[in-house]
């Protein structure tokens, strides 16, 4: 792999259909380098710059796998039994905004946002 200068994001979720249109978007752009988050990585090798192992279920891997992350695209999952959302949230955002990591390194100018919206909106007609 090329080196480069280009921001990292960190992409959670990166084969599903959002995470995986994020990837495809970003790459189409080329303003970014693009780290796809699976819990499968030797899966997926091919599916961005890097490719590397995090579980929002599994609050230790999401260190490394934020680690020097311009920015971060985050997708709970919904759609997996017995998957607490909040506790998935909970575990990213306390990464992000915890206390320095001694394998995370953010980049100066990185700042993350969360938006919560609900799992499932009630569409009113």
């Amino acid at each position: 792999m090329e080196p480069t200068n280009k921001k990292l994001i960190a992409v959670v979720g990166a084969t599903g259909q959002q995470g995986g249109a994020v990837v495809r978007a970003l790459q189409a752009g080329a303003q970014f380098k693009v780290r796809a988050l699976t819990r499968s990585p030797a899966k997926h090798s091919e599916l961005a710059d890097e490719v590397i192992q995090a579980d929002l279920n599994r609050p230790e891997t999401l260190a490394a796998a934020f680690e020097e992350a311009h920015g971060v695209f985050l997708l709970t999952n919904v759609w997996e039994e017995g998957t607490d959302e909040v506790q998935q949230a909970t575990a990213a955002a306390n990464t992000l905004s915890g206390p320095p990591c001694p394998m995370w390194k953010r980049s100066a100018e990185a700042s993350f946002t969360f938006r919560i919206l609900p799992a499932r909106p009630r569409l009113i007609g």
